[in-house]
């Protein structure tokens, strides 16, 4: 008796169906898992940006503006140096009367995962008065007695 008509899949039909989704599955997967580690990596990158930026913004108002290096390690991680340095942009030996000096301000900031970020700025800071020295709009005057 021959048979009519063939119902349903053959094991080997089903097998290669299954396959076919596996590897599928697989390739969604792969591709969800290397989206997430992107948006990890940029997450980390922008909280790398924004502590240097903030500490740049903290220079001359919480961080005094002198010559120096700081450093130190967030408690999540990121490594910072701070390097203020004048900046040589004039000579304040031969300007004298120069009220401000501008200072060369960097920040590098690095953490596990992503590039290390440095970000450089100039600030000006008042210039200190060689001591002795007197300024004639502070100092009152002695009016000439007769």
């Amino acid at each position: 008796m021959a048979r009519q008509g063939r119902r349903g899949f053959t094991l080997i039909e089903i097998l290669i169906a299954f396959a076919i989704m596996a590897v599928a599955l697989v390739t969604l997967l792969r591709v969800f898992g290397g989206g997430l580690a992107t948006t990890a990596r940029l997450e980390r990158s922008s909280a790398v940006l924004s502590l240097a930026r903030s500490t740049l913004e903290r220079v001359g108002a919480d961080i005094p503006l002198v010559a120096g290096q700081q450093s130190g390690v967030t408690p999540d991680g990121m490594a910072w140096v701070l390097d203020i340095r004048p900046a040589g942009l004039i000579d304040a030996q031969g300007v004298p009367t120069a009220q401000l000096l501008p200072y060369e301000v960097a920040i590098t900031v690095s953490a596990a995962g992503v590039s290390p970020v440095t970000l450089t700025t100039l600030r000006l800071a008042p210039q200190a008065q060689p001591s002795g020295a007197a300024d004639s709009d502070t100092e009152p005057t002695q009016p000439d007695t007769p």
